[in-house]
């Protein structure tokens, strides 16, 4: 074998693992606005992100559901059992927090530093 085809076959093989990592990165646009059930019941639609966990508005609470419980994402995405109480504290948190942005004159987010307690 000579030796451009030896090295042909090493970049395509490179090439080839990085398009499958690339793939292999989690797409956020592809969950938001989904409606989200679970049992068959729709409980809500998928609005954001926040960390490792999946927001979902319901009709009258938030909930924050750990992305390692959505069973599947197709049309609509489907979760297996989690801590509804749980979920809806870390929703209601991600609802009070989310309104607390402040910008600037310019457009620019200004980081807040922590209240001391």
């Amino acid at each position: 074998m000579s030796l451009i085809k030896k090295l042909s076959k090493i970049f395509k093989k490179n090439n080839q693992g990085a398009a499958q990592q690339k793939d292999d990165k989690f797409k956020a646009h592809d969950y938001i606005g989904k409606f989200v059930q679970q049992n068959g019941t729709n409980i809500g639609e998928s609005i954001a992100f926040e960390k490792d966990r999946l927001v979902v508005k319901s009709s009258d609470v938030f909930m924050s559901i750990p992305l390692e419980k959505i069973v599947t994402n197709t049309e609509n995405i489907v979760v297996g059992d989690f801590n509804r109480e749980e979920s809806i504290q870390f929703g209601k948190e991600w609802f009070e927090k989310r309104d607390t942005l402040k910008f600037d004159k310019n457009g620019m987010m200004i980081l807040s530093v922590p209240k001391s307690q």
